[in-house]
């Protein structure tokens, strides 16, 4: 039977997969969340947060290299003002969260003294006209799109956007909401997680083993834009054997069609997200 609950607001969100190439290989960056944190504390995830109502202001359309129909389209979606706040709000909670200003902005310009400005509290749209800020929304490729089961008292409508960190920017922790920072191999990371060093959700797991195919940030982009970002919306799945993940194209799930190469179960064991064999 399904474990699924009665249905809770799910709000929109906006993760960024950064990339680097190090002398090791390809690396992403991972932030490790404040372990009293609502909403999977104590885990490493990849920068992002909830799209916030000043993220969709039509004032950002002039901050933003293309028309904001053509960004919508990339993610898939139909209403540009969806399409608009989930660039926005991708850009601003990378720079607040990691310190990575996805945009470009006015010569001699402080990063770290802006970014310092937001987290007092400063609005972000303000702060962009201070320093002039440009949005090149090609730097961020639309990768996929997760929504949270039903039986998490938060819920998200996250799309995941692939970037690569501008040479010229370090990467770091806010000290808030993130107690720490790393940047790790994708298949590193999935070793740190099954030696219990650090914990992952579900979306990051596959997100890693995704990533762990390539060697390089541009053959990432490149399959990333070869397709439409897929949808997954798993379900919690109960019964005699325990309970489980389905994903679509799962015997258990409602999606007949899977959307993600794989197994289309994953299975918590040891406090380690696994592919169901």
């Amino acid at each position: 039977m399904s474990g699924d609950t009665p249905d809770k607001p799910i709000r929109d969100a906006s993760t960024v997969i950064i990339l680097r190439e190090a002398d090791e290989g390809l690396e992403t960056f991972l932030l490790c969340r404040h372990h009293q944190s609502g909403f999977m504390g104590g885990a490493h995830v990849f920068p992002g947060g909830k799209v916030d109502p000043s993220d969709a202001e039509p004032s950002w359309g002039a901050r933003v290299d293309r028309p904001t129909e053509e960004i919508t389209a990339a993610l898939g979606e139909t209403d540009p003002e969806i399409g608009l706040g989930l660039l926005v709000a991708a850009v601003r909670e990378t720079f607040e969260e990691a310190g990575v200003l996805l945009a470009d902005a006015a010569a001699g310009v402080d990063l770290s003294a802006t970014r310092e400005r937001l987290h007092g509290g400063a609005s972000f749209s303000e702060l962009a006209s201070e320093i002039d800020m440009k949005i090149d929304s090609r730097a961020l490729t639309p990768y996929a799109r997760w929504i949270t089961p039903k039986m998490e008292s938060r819920r998200f409508d996250t799309r995941f956007y692939v970037a690569v960190v501008p040479e010229d920017q370090t990467a770091s922790h806010d000290g808030t909401e993130t107690t720490s920072a790393t940047w790790l191999r994708p298949a590193g990371a999935i070793e740190d997680m099954v030696a219990g060093r650090i914990k992952l959700a579900p979306p990051t797991v596959r997100t890693l083993d995704w990533l762990a195919q390539f060697d390089d940030a541009k053959s990432v982009i490149a399959d990333a834009l070869s397709r439409k970002p897929p949808l997954v919306r798993p379900r919690l799945v109960t019964g005699t054997d325990g309970w489980f993940l389905a994903l679509p194209g799962d015997p258990e799930h409602p999606e007949s069609d899977p959307v993600l190469p794989g197994a289309t179960r994953m299975v918590f064991d040891n406090g380690v997200w696994r592919d169901a064999p």
